[in-house]
């Protein structure tokens, strides 16, 4: 799980880090409120990507857990 975790938070650090060394100098929004509309589409991309990473990360957790469990029977 902490892996997960940890991808989550890389991931979503660089994500950000590309939108603005990046992509907004490359493609010159001006407007405010674009830049803000494109930030928060993309960081809500970005949180559903990362949840569903941590959901995954927990179930293999589980998963192998339960496997542990059932090979020592």
């Amino acid at each position: 799980m902490k892996i997960a975790i940890i991808l989550s938070i890389v991931l979503f650090i660089l994500v950000n880090l590309y939108l603005f060394l990046v992509y907004f100098k490359e493609k010159k929004i001006e407007d405010t409120s674009e830049r803000l509309a494109v930030l928060f589409g993309v960081n809500m991309s970005v949180l559903f990507v990362d949840s569903l990473i941590l959901f995954f990360g927990a179930l293999a957790e589980k998963g192998s857990f339960l496997l542990i469990i059932f090979a020592a029977c």
